[in-house]
């Protein structure tokens, strides 16, 4: 008899050392963890059957992210045993957070919430209005891209970021935004990092005085309502 698989979303985090894993290794990881558990999920067809894994967009490496998905189908077990078991096979900086059967497409994504935290002595009691006030206007970059000689092209990154918060507390600036995370426009929170550090002439490449750190906290639909 042919076993039932029901898709099954798994919402996991990413931490420590891990963000600094590719999400080929990622991959790896998982359908290791998958087989360790005893979770019995559906294979691809073909001559190389494998593990039919299917992501969301993942976080850029190193990126700290507590939402991160990814879809299964399973036969007879439930998401919470699902959950229990993969948790017992995964490493302590990636667990699963929530197992559920999703009713929404991952290209469904629009933006992420990300929290950026830097120390520098550059940065003071001004810096967040600063940081406000630059990107009302264009913030252009040297985005990554395929389709230059050079590998690079100017974009304005300033009409997919919005500032949610920015606070600095004695030393450390803490900073919300969300930025878009489609398939059609991704923007790496690095972007937002490095035009900070250049527009405000801040130094965060000292590493006995400067540190900053990112962590993705949730994605969203277009219409602002959490992703699930």
């Amino acid at each position: 008899m042919v076993p039932e698989y029901k898709k099954i979303r798994l919402k996991f985090s990413k931490l420590g050392a891990l963000k600094f894993i590719s999400h080929l290794d990622l991959d790896r990881t998982m359908k290791s963890a998958i087989t360790r558990s005893g979770v019995k999920i559906e294979y691809t067809h073909g001559y190389n059957p494998r593990p039919h894994l299917v992501f969301s967009l993942p976080a850029a490496l190193g990126i700290g992210s507590v939402c991160e998905f990814l879809d299964i189908k399973a036969a007879d077990i439930s998401p919470d045993d699902v959950k229990d078991k993969l948790n017992d096979a995964l490493p302590p900086d990636l667990r699963i957070i929530e197992a559920y059967e999703p009713e929404s497409d991952f290209r469904q994504i629009a933006t992420s919430a990300y929290i950026i935290t830097a120390i520098s002595p550059d940065i003071g009691d001004g810096t967040p209005d600063q940081i406000k006030e630059m990107f009302k206007k264009p913030v252009v970059i040297e985005k990554r891209t395929k389709k230059t000689e050079s590998g690079t092209m100017p974009f304005d990154i300033s009409p997919y970021v919005v500032v949610k918060y920015c606070e600095f507390d004695k030393v450390k600036l803490t900073l919300g935004v969300n930025a878009a995370a489609s398939n059609s426009v991704y923007i790496n929170p690095e972007y937002i990092v490095k035009a900070i550090c250049s527009e405000l002439s801040i130094d965060m490449t000292d590493p006995n005085t400067s540190l900053y750190t990112v962590l993705r906290t949730e994605v969203f639909f277009e219409n602002g309502q959490l992703f699930r």
